[in-house]
């Protein structure tokens, strides 16, 4: 199953992200390199949402991320929800 994380992001995000860029980005690499995360990013134009999705049995695989992603404990996110998310085609739907 996939599970879609989504972030409202505070209006400065793109200011006060730097500082906390390498924590978030590492923990993002490690649920990627065990196979749970499988994809995300920030929304452009405005960079006022994000979405990252992952691959699990349940829904706390993503809930996991969002708990400890330094966005979200400093307050960059101004709030999270996770969706089940029916993929229809791609080519993810193989591996």
């Amino acid at each position: 199953m996939y599970f879609a994380l989504l972030y409202d992001l505070v209006d400065d995000y793109l200011e006060r992200r730097g500082p906390l860029r390498e924590e978030h980005l590492k923990l993002a690499r490690e649920m990627e390199a065990r196979g749970e995360l499988v994809m995300g990013g920030a929304l452009a134009d405005p960079a006022d949402r994000a979405i990252i999705v992952f691959k699990g049995e349940e829904p706390s695989v993503a809930e996991r991320f969002a708990k400890a992603d330094p966005y979200v404990r400093s307050g960059l996110v101004r709030k999270w929800t996770v969706r089940k998310w029916t993929v229809v085609v791609g080519s993810y739907l193989a591996k």
